[in-house]
């Protein structure tokens, strides 16, 4: 997040001085990842005296970059002040794109999801469609949230299937000639970037949740279908052209069940809300028949007893 700020940041005419500019540029990008922050604090890691940094934060604060967001606890004396960016300077979308989910978040600077939009009346494979639809979408929620389009700083993707980041290319869904996230870059005027939508949960889990802190863990995205995301010595591991991870489509049984990637027998068809879907929405059971798996999972959690024992199988294969 912090590097598409700074094209936002250079072009804006109060910041035009290199040396003052570059310092805006690291106190930005501690705030944005580790939060509010004292003004001994930012001094401490800007290297300025006391009377120079107090300055400097006023002067931030006047130009509306940095907000007072209360107090600091103190074993004694006056309590400090602590400050963090104004939530309302910058906004960057998250988009998720999964085979029949569709979903928009938008994020403010402190972190906050301040708008969610969410559909499951969507189908990846019809490229042409999804596009249009993806193309449409997010400019009309910025649009009807009255978001000024100077203040989003990036657009960034998580879709479903094999994907190379540095390329900007998704190679399982809305491939064309052109890379996804130039042809949407045309499109919006946004910095836009795609990545697999498992290796995006592990990056959120290594900056903000479970696998904070830890140098190795393994994030498992078990949802219609299945993943996992690599955190290896504090890296998360793409893998040589992206496609690390893909769990899901390890050959495990002979059961001539079609994966969605075109091979049979994949781990997919075993554990996954696509085999939980395919087990039910197939049978007699009229209760069960074309139900998505988070109504079965409801299901389940309401105390059905022939589901919760499939889901169970499905957990022990796993």
């Amino acid at each position: 997040m912090a590097q598409t700020f700074w094209s936002f940041l250079n072009t804006t005419e109060q910041h035009s001085r290199t040396k003052q500019n570059s310092l805006i540029k690291s106190i930005i990008g501690l705030l944005l990842d580790e939060g509010g922050k004292t003004i001994p604090e930012l001094c401490s890691f800007s290297k300025l005296t006391a009377p120079t940094g107090t300055k400097f934060v006023n002067e931030l604060v006047k130009q509306k970059i940095l907000v007072e967001e209360g107090k600091r606890d103190s074993a004694g004396g006056r309590r400090p002040s602590v400050y963090a960016l104004n939530p309302n300077m910058g906004y960057v979308i998250g988009v998720e794109l999964l085979l029949h989910s569709f979903r928009v978040s938008i994020v403010n600077l402190h972190l906050d999801v301040v708008y969610e939009f969410e559909t499951d009346n969507f189908d990846i494979s019809n490229k042409t469609k999804a596009y249009d639809f993806l193309v449409k979408t997010v400019p009309d929620i910025i649009e009807k949230r009255a978001i000024p389009k100077n203040k989003i700083l990036g657009i960034g993707i998580g879709i479903t299937g094999r994907v190379d980041r540095k390329k900007g290319i998704s190679y399982s869904y809305l491939n064309f000639d052109m890379p996804l996230a130039d042809l949407l870059h045309q499109q919006w005027k946004y910095p836009v970037f795609i990545e697999n939508d498992t290796h995006l949960m592990a990056l959120g889990e290594k900056n903000f949740g479970h696998a904070k802190g830890k140098q190795d863990a393994l994030c498992v995205n078990l949802g219609r279908g299945l993943g996992i995301g690599i955190i290896s010595n504090g890296w998360i591991h793409n893998g040589h052209s992206g496609f690390a991870g893909e769990f899901g489509h390890i050959h495990v049984a002979d059961n001539n069940r079609l994966c969605v990637c075109g091979k049979k027998g994949c781990l997919e068809t075993v554990v996954s809300g696509m085999a939980l879907e395919d087990a039910f929405n197939s049978s007699g059971d009229s209760k069960t028949r074309k139900k998505s798996y988070k109504q079965l999972l409801h299901l389940c959690n309401e105390g059905d007893k022939t589901i919760g024992r499939a889901v169970m199988d499905m957990g022990e294969q796993l």
